[in-house]
């Protein structure tokens, strides 16, 4: 004799359950509405070797959000004048108010072969007759964010000139 099957509350409250991590997950995302804004604030030589430059990048973190964020990685590419110049990559551990902005370092690290055609660029650029001397560079990566319950990876990309005024000798 057969007994008739009961159907079985697993499926039911397998479903239940992902629906709840998905709200939760929804929920942590809510007060992420805006990605950061990041753009370069400062870059500074620290050391030149033999085989390699190592550059301090400062990076403007703006947080257009009602929540704060952690800063948890930084993955950074900085081109000169179009050609490869520096990599860079930093475990960071900042904090980044809500509404508000915090400069995080990175430190960078260029070949002499990724430096010597940007510094031909420089002395030709600086040995030109133009009044406004200036140097483009576009810096992109990635930074890793967090919130509670929730972490992505942005990407983010800035381009700017750097001024090359100054770095001729006035006679």
């Amino acid at each position: 004799m057969l007994t008739p099957q009961l159907p079985s509350k697993r499926p039911g409250f397998l479903f239940l359950f992902f629906i709840l991590l998905a709200l939760g997950g929804c929920a942590a995302m809510s007060g992420l509405r805006e990605e950061p804004k990041i753009s370069v604030a400062d870059i500074r030589i620290q050391d030149i070797k033999a085989m390699e430059g190592v550059f301090m990048i400062k990076l403007r973190v703006i947080n257009p959000n009602s929540v704060p964020l952690d800063i948890h990685a930084i993955n950074c590419e900085l081109e000169m004048n179009g050609r490869h110049f520096a990599s860079g990559i930093a475990d960071s551990q900042q904090t980044v108010p809500a509404r508000g902005t915090e400069v995080v370092p990175v430190t960078v690290y260029a070949s002499v072969l990724d430096i010597l055609p940007s510094v031909v660029d420089l002395i030709h650029a600086a040995g030109s007759p133009a009044k406004e001397k200036k140097l483009p560079y576009t810096l992109s990566g990635t930074v890793g964010v967090s919130v509670p319950g929730y972490q992505k990876e942005i990407p983010f990309k800035s381009s700017g000139e750097l001024s090359l005024k100054g770095l001729t000798s006035s006679r």
